[in-house]
């Protein structure tokens, strides 16, 4: 291998790697776009939607750190390259260690390759949804409640909830659960505490309804929902008196 090569090389490589990360920027800006849509469509998407923006954003900042290390290295070595004709990596001849750290970043530069490719290959598959939903339910904790009366009854507080007279701007829009939870918490109707309690049983509830595999929840949880309802009904009558 001549210092021609390695030239071409360390230099062809990083405007690949620039070029794939701007499309694959552009293109996941078009996707958290699509999401976008998918919770203006149906808030109970919004909690799983919003799993997978956070996933897109931490995949695309390592591809990010990753390039970027990959091109800074690229052209140090293009830079310091002081390879000439007839040197020679072997085990039994010249030994050359330049050699050696071009072909252990060169490695590098292939696992950030294939690293770009899995992520659009993984972002723009058709069951994206489904398997960031597989995966979340993967975080539920099991219980003994089955899954239909943890439904029965967060109908029951949805129900509550929107009876709440809190004047939301625009009255005439269905405002969503997490809408109304937002603005328990703003206005401090609610404490934090039990507003991220009732997020965390709203995020539960639409997992069930988009096909987790949960059939049963944990009785706390259960047992939770339960007080809430008796505690915003009392919040209600509070708010008409």
């Amino acid at each position: 291998m001549d210092r021609t090569a390695l030239d071409w090389l360390f230099s062809t490589v990083p405007q690949a790697l620039a070029a794939l990360v701007g499309l694959t920027f552009a293109g996941t800006t078009f996707i958290n776009g699509t999401i976008d849509k998918e919770i203006e469509q149906d808030e109970s998407r919004e909690e799983i939607c919003e799993a997978m923006k956070e996933e897109i954003h931490s995949l695309m900042k390592r591809m990010f750190w990753l390039a970027g290390l990959s091109i800074s290295i690229d052209l140090l070595l293009l830079i310091l390259n002081p390879l000439e004709n007839d040197y020679l990596f072997s085990f039994s001849g010249n030994f050359d260690p330049y050699l050696l750290i071009v072909g252990l970043f060169f490695i590098f530069n292939i696992f950030t390759l294939c690293f770009s490719l899995w992520f659009i290959i993984r972002v723009t598959s058709p069951n994206y949804f489904e398997k960031t939903v597989k995966k979340l339910s993967k975080e539920s904790k099991d219980g003994d409640v089955d899954a239909k009366d943890f439904l029965m009854e967060f109908i029951k507080l949805e129900k509550v909830l929107r009876d709440l007279p809190l004047d939301i701007n625009n009255p005439e829009k269905q405002h969503s659960v997490s809408d109304i939870l937002r603005t328990l918490r703003v206005r401090k109707i609610l404490d934090g505490q039990d507003v991220s309690k009732l997020f965390e049983i709203n995020r539960l509830r639409n997992l069930i309804v988009h096909g987790a595999e949960i059939n049963f929840v944990s009785h706390d949880i259960f047992d939770y929902l339960k007080n809430s309802i008796t505690n915003l009904s009392k919040i209600k009558e509070q708010l008409n008196s």
